[in-house]
């Protein structure tokens, strides 16, 4: 399309015809005005006549020069009253492409509007040409501050990164995969990791690159061994690397050393495994000899002929034989919970309430100063381990009595619903620390007042109620608060038929 500027009808006429003969598309402006307003629709090239009602062409050409939308069309400026050299080189430095005097002959208008179209077409394809240049050097530039990038990452990595091809071929061998394993990169480009894992299960490891292929991430340890000699542990996580269109390109293993937390860890294990045998040994042991001597005293404290002094001797030797026995007890059960998956019951069909009320009566003998009150109402029977629920009570009874202010009753509650039988022990008192009363069920852990010497345990009975109520399948509670005192409540379901024994 080109712009035909010209405030003589006749004349844009004329210069129209020869345009549209050639082939052109016109479009007309009779002034200045219009024509910026027209060149605006970036016509190919703009015919502009110098002499305009509202303004000079020369001022029409410069204005649309310095315009950055409009600078590039071709401008042929054209007057048949400017027509000196003066004019010519005006109508040029204002910013022109050519300059012909009118009446112009077509062909010598057309050569010119070819030639500067021409121009114009050669000079944006070297524009897109050198925009293309610089838009990818620039993406060069950015890829291979990308690539140098993560190759400084790569070399600051403390963690091992290796990268095969679908083959297990090693194609890249980072500083973290250098210090961990001692082998240069050099020593192992073209290898494979079988050098590094010697023990690794190959039919397994073929499972498992059959799985990372399907797409899923591999997460293991495993035991590697060093270029000295020594094994290395490691957390190696494996992923399949993929081109841009999604086609497998090889894996990407990255390797943690976790070394020094398998030996904490084994180290850890052994400990514990020796600390508790030797409890249950020991435990075990000291049963045996600790029954004969309750025994002997038992014996003896029946008899009737000696003095009350030695009566009194013989009773605390009994009491204390019991309460030994019971944390030697409590010290099997711990060992069994820890080393044996959890305390095995013998459930059979009983009723726990007379159970309540025996524990009750014990508990009042051994502590004849305190107030023990006892409410029993509902139903207790159903299926139990009615001596490991005895075991439960008089954990929870002597804790209240140990912890509960001296001068305040105990109260024992036992009742129940179709659905289940319940026990609540509650002693008054000041109530035990909020942080305190998750912790009071972990072993070795017990509240802030011990009581006397005589009383204190080792810290195993409430972890041992939490255990023997969850083999009943069932739930123990702690309610403690200013002002309503300390209640442990537990919860059993009731079962008709005994569980077959696993």
């Amino acid at each position: 399309m080109i712009l035909v500027v010209d405030d003589h009808e006749a004349s844009r006429y004329l210069l129209c015809v020869t345009l549209k003969q050639a082939g052109f598309a016109t479009v007309e402006a009779p002034s200045g005005e219009e024509a910026l307003r027209r060149a605006r629709e970036l016509p190919d090239a703009v015919l502009l006549d110098v002499r305009l009602p509202d303004m000079l062409g020369f001022e029409v050409c410069q204005r649309l020069k310095q315009d950055a939308v409009t600078a590039a069309i071709p401008v042929i400026q054209l007057s048949s009253a400017f027509t000196s050299t003066t004019d010519r080189v005006e109508g040029l430095q204002g910013g022109a492409d050519s300059y012909l005097v009118a009446p112009v002959d077509p062909s010598e208008l057309l050569a010119t509007l070819h030639t500067l179209l021409r121009a114009r077409a050669s000079a944006r394809r070297q524009s897109n040409l050198l925009d293309a240049e610089r838009a990818m050097r620039a993406e060069l530039e950015q890829a291979n501050a990308t690539l140098r990038e993560q190759a400084s990452i790569l070399r600051n990595v403390r963690d091992s990164v290796v990268v095969t091809d679908l083959q297990g071929r090693i194609t890249h061998w980072n500083h973290g995969a250098e210090r961990l394993f001692g082998y240069t990169r050099e020593e192992m480009l073209g290898g494979t990791t079988a050098r590094l894992y010697p023990e690794q299960d190959l039919a397994e490891a073929t499972r498992d690159i059959a799985r990372i292929v399907a797409g899923e991430d591999y997460r293991g340890e495993w035991k590697g061994r060093r270029k000295d000699g020594a094994d290395v542990w490691v957390d190696i996580h494996t992923t399949l690397m993929r081109g841009e269109r999604g086609e497998h390109l090889g894996f990407i293993g990255v390797a943690k050393d976790i070394t020094e937390r398998k030996r904490v860890e084994d180290e850890l294990r052994r400990r514990a495994d020796f600390e508790q045998q030797l409890i249950g040994i020991v435990s075990h042991d000291l049963r045996n000899p600790l029954s004969v001597m309750l025994l002997a005293a038992s014996t003896l404290e029946r008899r009737e002929d000696f003095d009350e002094r030695t009566r009194k001797q013989l009773g605390r030797i009994v009491s204390n034989g019991e309460r030994a026995s019971r944390m030697i007890r409590d010290l099997l059960d711990f060992t069994q919970a820890r080393l044996g998956g959890g305390i095995t019951l013998e459930r059979t069909a009983s009723d726990l309430h007379p159970v309540v009320r025996g524990v009750v009566e014990d508990l009042r003998v051994a502590h004849p100063e305190r107030e023990v009150r006892l409410e029993l109402s509902g139903d207790g029977h159903g299926v139990w381990d009615a001596d490991r629920m005895a075991q439960v009570m008089t954990n929870l009874l002597s804790n209240a009595l140990t912890y509960g202010p001296t001068g305040e009753p105990v109260t024992v509650r036992a009742w129940s619903t179709d659905a289940e039988w319940r026990l609540s022990v509650h002693n008054g008192g000041e109530p035990i620390p909020a942080e305190l009363q998750e912790a009071l069920f972990e072993p070795m852990r017990r509240g802030l007042r011990t009581g006397s010497a005589s009383s204190r345990s080792i810290g195993l009975g409430l972890y041992i109620v939490r255990h023997l109520v969850d083999a009943h399948g069932g739930t123990v509670e702690l309610d403690s608060a200013p002002g309503r005192g300390t209640t442990f409540t537990v919860r059993l379901p009731r079962q008709d038929v005994p569980p077959a024994t696993p």
